[in-house]
């Protein structure tokens, strides 16, 4: 369902086609069961930034890298070298990659979205990985107990209004570029831009540059921006919006679905925030509200 233009401040539809709004609802629900994933963002605990070096894991309050209780005393030894990540386990503890038994393992890391990490299981509660953000490598943790996913009670949103589902004109690049996205560390992050989406509001003409996408079901365009509700009702540091690659010259921006990154939910993400052309000058009420 698309619009070419609509107005910021027009009041919501007196009516939403039932089919738009079951599918917007099966969207909706499909993002809550994956935020309460075991290993959703609610579930983080840890994230810890590594030097080479060797570092001891566990619950101890003695280790380098403190677990929270619940975790073994003591984990192993995580040793950094030259971008290897060697992680030894401590006797009698149950760790798991892919379902199989481990005790000494070279552990590969996010970098590459085409390899999954390997993700090491203690038990049906502790889960942590490698993750790699630039030149920086770092021990993401997940704990199925934590707070945050106990505690989770859903989100707040703006009424479901189909006049913010927008049809942009998408201006591609001769060639895709790779640019530095700012993320919420104050580092940068490489990121490739295939080009700009246009679109109408109230007659003015806008543009949002979109990064490339590399997720489990192939490819799409994220789109990171705020707008005049960030910091009020919307999270202050912008909101997510996901499409799907040009077709026919167009894109389809569902504002319905802008939703919170998981910075809005945890300290221990790594998110990019919007660039400066991707700030807009209007308000979008549509979409998930600040958690």
């Amino acid at each position: 369902m698309t619009v070419p233009a609509c107005r910021p401040h027009a009041p919501p539809p007196a009516a939403v086609e039932p089919a738009y709004a079951a599918d917007h609802a099966r969207w909706h629900a499909a993002r809550i069961e994956a935020l309460r994933a075991p290993q959703g963002w609610l579930a983080l605990a840890g994230l810890y930034w590594l030097r080479d070096g060797e570092y001891r894991l566990g619950a101890d309050p003695g280790a380098d890298i403190v677990f929270p209780a619940g975790a073994p005393r003591d984990v192993g030894v995580l040793a950094l070298a030259g971008g290897r990540v060697h992680l030894r386990l401590a006797p009698g503890v149950d760790a798991r990659v892919r379902g199989e038994a481990v005790t000494d393992v070279v552990l590969r890391s996010d970098v590459d979205p085409a390899q999954p990490p390997d993700r090491v299981e203690l038990g049906d509660r502790f889960t942590f990985l490698v993750i790699a953000r630039g030149e920086r490598l770092g021990l993401r943790l997940y704990d199925t107990q934590s707070s945050e996913r106990r505690e989770f009670t859903g989100i707040a949103t703006f009424a479901l209004d189909p006049a913010w589902v927008i049809r942009a004109r998408f201006e591609p690049l001769a060639t895709p570029r790779t640019i530095e996205h700012p993320t919420v560390l104050g580092t940068v992050q490489p990121a490739q831009v295939p080009g700009t989406a246009v679109f109408t509001v109230d007659g003015q003409e806008h543009r949002l540059t979109p990064i490339l996408e590399h997720g489990p079901a192939g490819d799409s365009l994220l789109f990171v921006f705020g707008d005049r509700t960030s910091g009020r009702e919307t999270y202050h540091g912008g909101r997510f919006l996901l499409a799907d690659l040009p077709r026919d010259g167009a894109v389809q921006l569902d504002f319905n679905r802008a939703h919170n990154p998981p910075c809005a939910f945890t300290a221990y993400a790594t998110c990019p925030i919007p660039l400066a052309e991707n700030r807009l000058p209007f308000a979008i009420p549509a979409g998930e509200k600040t958690p």
